[in-house]
């Protein structure tokens, strides 16, 4: 050999290892979008709940294709070995591209006269996947350079990992986290190596190797020979057993749809990972239970359909989510969300009103009228209660606890509707946003539409010594940092007064429902129309809230009230007391330290005096405690002037006090007020009260306006602006304002 020829041959390694070196570059230079593209997936969501038990694997498109991710260190070291040898047993020495076994298929293929032994690699297998590149020597030739730019990128753990993602596995599934639940229904990591070999094998040939129609027992014992494992046949016969009845079953879960939707719904969801819901199982199955069951023994009543939702007070982790009574129902279209759809909720809203009345002064032993009373003049808005019935003065807790209508819109009056929308929405009502401008005194009874999430959440406050929490639907993982939007004092009377068994009596008669062993605050409601009808519920461990109706607008027949959600929401916080995580004590929690006990007159709510034929004990917040009562004297009972119709139209020995203080009784100084744009202007009017001794002037905007003795009132047609209140007695004027927007 010459001395040129053997410089020559010396010289040649590092010809090549340059061109190596330059390929190397070169694919690392060049854009790989498919790749990129592939490595993101999309992946389907696992979604579980609290206990790890899975709700759903949501599919990846229309098609119905399941494809789930996991990280190399979640599959067993078997697993990987019994791939590997089925696939590519040398992946981990060479780089992409395998010679030695390219040689050794073409040798096979030459002497069988056919193809029966291919040379692809794990590498050039995901380089197909990721870039697709056609039959014969040109496409094999493409995907063997993609194969070497794969090798470049990415290191063999990578590679390994997205080629296990993303195998196409047959039935409508990729990856071998999806194969094991399709074919075995189980996780991947409880697949024995029996099991993992048979899935090993489906990629060769989806349809004759399904181990639901028995797989192919002698193709598995070579391939765990091959990874080195030891097994036998009557295992793996005892697996194909096994995988033909599991054939027969639904390897995927379909549980909790509409909470599965809404978290599938929620912004920077990372579907590699399983999300852990904070949804409880135990929880979710009895209120499903609960509302199917009432819903089905109601048709009656013209109820087709019910939601509910349960939320950890301490937390505000969601613990259960139905959105209707059954989703696969399409003529009561029960693939609505009853959780999220907004709807009026009635006389639910009565409680967050009222919690504002008292943070504006009130408190539980005001007197409010229940009265006769109109709000508007051409379209007379006269609210009623649910009983027809009116009982005069009442107080505040009577008013709520009762659910009495009339009270209710007095109160807002006074409060203001503007003021009243503005703390809904700090309790984050925010379907209220968009109807601001639309919103009257009917809001005290519930006209306006919110979820039954908003609803539930901002019910949950009582609970929570007056916090609020956004809720949550991942596990341990609160919605928010708790926020102050009322003092404890007020949660606490609120909760003391949704607890009384008492107080429900006016309203509801003695024996209801609602009285139960343990300490546990209930509000329910009714829309104006029947078409919806709720029952809110809670403990210091659970807030419950349920709705039942039509998702159509029908409206319930027979006029069940609240009775059916009502009903459902305590037995299901019964069954809870049943489980130690969310049972409670029998006794109610101490009050604040700002709250005192006062003996008052059951009739006036003033300190009980030496004439009040009786007393009860109230509580009040320290500073708000009552005067002595003034209507019961020696000589007769002497009651405010508003109430002279509805006493003498009952025949009371009621008098009426010559020496009451001049004072506008409502609107509250400072309200505001909206017009509604779907109502005629002429209709939207405003009742303005007061009362004083002797001969009254009411006047509006310096124009005399209405004369009375003792008690004055008027309905003044609203219009755009402020407007100034006069008040003028014997001796004295006051003045205030509202304001209509």
């Amino acid at each position: 050999m010459s001395k040129r020829s053997l410089s020559g041959l010396l010289f040649l390694p590092w010809v090549c290892i340059l061109a190596a070196a330059l390929l190397a570059g070169l694919s690392l230079l060049l854009p790989f979008p498919e790749l990129r593209e592939l490595r993101s997936g999309p992946w389907s969501l696992r979604v579980e709940d609290r206990r790890g038990g899975l709700l759903q694997v949501l599919p990846v498109n229309d098609e119905g294709l399941r494809r789930e991710y996991l990280p190399l260190d979640a599959l067993p070291q078997y697993l990987l070995a019994i791939f590997i040898a089925g696939e590519d047993d040398r992946f981990f020495l060479h780089p992409g591209v395998d010679p030695a076994a390219a040689v050794r298929a073409a040798v096979s293929n030459l002497r069988a006269g056919g193809v029966v032994s291919g040379a692809s690699t794990i590498t050039m297998q995901l380089a197909g996947r990721a870039a697709p590149e056609g039959p014969g020597l040109g496409g094999k030739l493409r995907e063997a350079w993609n194969a070497l730019r794969i090798e470049a990128r990415l290191s063999k753990g990578e590679i390994l990992e997205l080629w296990l993602n993303t195998l196409p596995m047959g039935s409508n599934v990729e990856g071998v986290a999806s194969a094991a639940r399709e074919y075995f229904s189980r996780n991947i990591q409880s697949l024995s190596p029996e099991e993992s070999a048979l899935l090993a094998l489906i990629p060769r040939n989806p349809r004759r190797y399904d181990p639901r129609q028995g797989g192919s027992i002698e193709a598995a014992v070579n391939l765990l020979h091959r990874a080195g494992i030891v097994t036998d046949r009557k295992k793996l016969r005892a697996v194909t057993e096994r995988g033909a009845a599991i054939g027969k079953t639904e390897p995927w879960p379909f549980r909790a749809p509409h909470f599965v939707r809404y978290v599938d719904g929620l912004p920077g969801i990372n579907s590699k990972e399983a999300f852990v819901s904070s949804l409880d199982p135990e929880v979710q199955e009895i209120l499903q239970g609960e509302i199917s069951a009432r819903v089905d023994s109601a048709g009656e009543n013209r109820i087709s359909n019910g939601a509910g939702l349960a939320i950890s007070v301490e937390t505000g982790e969601v613990l259960a989510w139905v959105g209707s009574a059954d989703f696969f129902d399409t003529e009561s279209q029960g693939q609505i969300d009853g959780v999220r759809i907004r709807r009026q909720p009635g006389s639910t809203i009565k409680p967050f009103l009222y919690a504002l009345a008292l943070e504006k002064g009130m408190t539980p032993a005001t007197l409010l009228p229940d009265i006769p009373s109109a709000f508007g003049s051409e379209a007379v808005y006269l609210p009623e209660n649910f009983s027809n019935t009116f009982h005069g003065p009442v107080r505040l807790r009577v008013a709520l606890a009762s659910s009495l209508n009339i009270p209710a819109v007095h109160t807002v009056v006074r409060t203001g509707v503007a003021d009243f929308a503005d703390w809904l929405l700090a309790l984050g009502f925010d379907s209220l946003e968009d109807q601001r401008d639309s919103l009257g005194a009917g809001i005290a009874l519930g006209n306006a539409e919110i979820s039954l999430l908003e609803l539930l959440s901002a019910f949950s406050v009582f609970q929570r010594d007056g916090l609020f929490l956004s809720s949550s639907v991942e596990r341990e993982l609160p919605g928010s940092s708790p926020r102050r939007v009322m003092s404890r004092e007020t949660a606490f009377l609120i909760r003391d007064i949704l607890s009384s068994e008492s107080g429900r009596i006016t309203g509801f008669g003695s024996g209801s429902i609602l009285n139960t062993s343990y300490p546990a605050m209930f509000k329910t409601g009714t829309s104006n129309q029947f078409n919806n009808i709720w029952a809110l519920g809670a403990t210091e461990k659970v807030a419950l809230g349920i709705w039942m109706g039509n998702f159509s607008g029908e409206t319930v027949i027979g006029r069940p009230g609240s009775s059916i959600p009502a009903a459902a929401a305590v037995a299901v916080l019964t069954a809870l007391q049943e489980n130690p995580v969310y049972r409670v004590t029998e006794e109610p929690g101490s009050p604040p330290a700002g709250i005192v006990l006062v003996r008052i007159c059951p009739l006036t709510g003033e300190r009980a005096g030496p004439h009040c034929p009786g007393s009860l004990e109230e509580y009040f917040r320290t500073g708000t405690e009552p005067d002595t009562c003034g209507a019961h004297r020696e000589d007769g009972i002497y009651m405010p002037s508003l109430y002279r119709s509805w006493g003498d139209e009952r025949g009371l020995p009621w008098k009426y006090r010559m020496d009451q203080a001049l004072r506008i009784l409502s609107p509250a100084d400072g309200a505001v007020f909206y017009l509604d744009p779907t109502l005629p202007g002429k209709s939207q009017v405003l009742s303005i009260e007061a009362e004083g001794q002797g001969e009254l002037l009411l006047s509006i905007n310096g124009s005399l306006q209405a004369r009375g003795r003792d008690f004055v009132s008027l309905r003044f047609p609203l219009s755009p602006g402020t407007h100034r209140i006069g008040l003028e007695g014997a001796d004295r004027r006051i003045e205030s304002s509202f304001t209509v927007r």
